[in-house]
């Protein structure tokens, strides 16, 4: 399977074009970022394109300025809603003055609107062409001292841009891992490699990173005073349970499942609901049978907006993790926020110390509901490691001073999660494959992508001419 996708790195370098051969490096990008094969970063193709790109880079035109801006920020396309642009906000907010931003693709009024509140001067590259693109951000990266990215994984462009930027003029570049547990490009261009897990501390292992790595965290407002009451239900309490997460948070895989937590908590306590919110049963198939089962008692809601949710949540009695996917800090946010919250521990660990607060088997996390007590050192090691001031001294620190820190959430000795959680572990490949990316790869490189198609499972290979054909009929 390997050399079918060391293959794609080879066409890539072989393709003469530059806006094709970058062209193509976003889609082995976008490709990797879905199918995890053991390929977490592709630092021979940054290597070639830097090299290239710089050969035709117009130096003079984008040659330091006496007067550089200090910092900007880079995100591929902020979002409305999610954790991975408020995480940008909050660092941005972070700083003595205000910063600059850069959108590298695209952002709908509403999310560029919102943004723009954070930041001093937001601009969108313009150009089309993946190299007029290219230039456009080198010669604004340029004319800055230092970059803070929040890319996404298979933003070829800004990590190129970057490279070049850095052998013009010396940008130096710090990398906010947001997607830590899958393939990313920037690598080789990171001075500064920000850790914001345990879990993304172990799978950096499997990368090629050339810069210095610094732990950061994912900061919390934490509020003051507020702690969950010890509680002993009664069985025939009309308890609430509440998770939130997406749909993928939920999907059993490699034998691991919350399905079994959910029934034996309903079939325990007779009266109560469990309710999860951010999921869509139409499409989350894997929710069927229990919603079958257990019809009004289990609520499965696509989406609340913020004020609703935060007051359903405030009414529940238990707040549980999304399982096998955990939802990162979310589960340490109602934590502080007073919430009980339980949990199954999952093999991608390592968010917040919230994680000591979850147990190993469906019966020990039964028994911490039948007997919840609030853990005050769970707490002060949310303070330490969450906090936005904790959080705000090492970004500043590393940014400014050079100071690097080590992760507080990658546990000593054996590590008890699994950073292959999402590599397919043999032939054929399970993976979903975006129909555009497909077809992008088709257009590039034919041979490859039908290669591709015939490495897929049988079930992957009908649902992508399915959704091939759908694509067609709507365009």
């Amino acid at each position: 399977m390997k050399k079918l996708f060391k293959d794609f790195e080879v066409a890539i370098r072989e393709t003469a074009d530059l806006n094709q051969a970058l062209t193509l490096a976003r889609a082995y990008g976008n490709l990797l970022w879905f199918a995890d094969v053991g390929i977490h970063d592709a630092p021979l193709v940054e290597a070639d394109l830097i090299e290239r790109c710089l050969s035709m880079a117009d130096t003079n035109s984008v040659a330091a300025s006496n007067e550089r801006g200090g910092v900007l920020h880079v995100v591929s396309e902020p979002f409305m809603t999610g954790g991975h642009t408020r995480l940008m906000e909050k660092l941005a907010s972070m700083h003595a003055e205000p910063v600059d931003l850069l959108i590298s693709r695209q952002a709908t009024p509403d999310a560029k609107a919102q943004v723009c509140r954070f930041f001093a001067d937001t601009k969108v590259v313009s150009a089309t062409f993946p190299v007029d693109a290219l230039t456009e951000m080198v010669c604004l990266l340029s004319s800055y001292e230092k970059a803070v990215l929040h890319i996404h994984p298979d933003d070829i462009l800004v990590v190129i841009a970057c490279g070049v930027a850095k052998r013009i003029s010396g940008l130096e570049v710090f990398f906010v891992n947001h997607a830590d547990h899958v393939f990313s490009y920037g690598s080789s261009v990171a001075d500064y490699y920000f850790e914001l897990s345990g879990h993304g501390c172990r799978f950096d292992l499997t990368k090629h990173i050339q810069g210095r790595k610094s732990f950061l965290g994912i900061p919390l407002n934490i509020p003051n005073g507020k702690m969950a009451v010890d509680f002993k239900p009664a069985k025939q309490a009309p308890l609430l349970f509440i998770s939130a997460g997406s749909d993928i948070k939920y999907k059993p895989r490699k034998g691991f499942s919350i399905f079994k937590l959910v029934a034996r908590i309903l079939d325990d306590y007779p009266t109560s609901t469990f309710m999860v919110i951010g999921t869509d049963v139409k499409k989350a198939f894997w929710w069927w049978p229990l919603k079958f089962k257990y019809r009004s008692r289990l609520s499965i809601r696509a989406h609340l907006d913020f004020q609703e949710y935060s007051e359903l949540v405030s009414r529940a009695d238990f707040y549980v993790d999304s399982h096998p996917l955990p939802g990162g800090t979310a589960f340490a946010e109602q934590f502080v926020r007073g919430q009980r919250c339980v949990g199954l521990i999952s093999p991608v660990q390592g968010y917040s110390p919230a994680d000591r607060l979850k147990r190993t088997d469906i019966n020990t996390v039964m028994g911490s509901i039948a007997d919840y007590r609030y853990d005050q050192e769970v707490f002060c090691a949310i303070e330490k490691v969450n906090a936005y001031d904790s959080v705000k001294a090492r970004y500043l620190s590393c940014l400014y001073d050079e100071q690097v820190y080590a992760n507080l959430l990658d546990t000593k000795g054996d590590w008890p999660g699994d950073t292959a959680f999402f590599e397919e572990e043999k032939d054929p490949l399970g993976a979903d494959i975006a129909v555009d990316t497909f077809l992008l790869l088709f257009k590039l490189q034919r041979n490859l992508a039908f290669r591709l198609f015939m490495a897929l499972s049988m079930g992957k290979k009908i649902k992508l001419l399915a959704k091939m054909i759908l694509a067609g009929r709507t365009r």
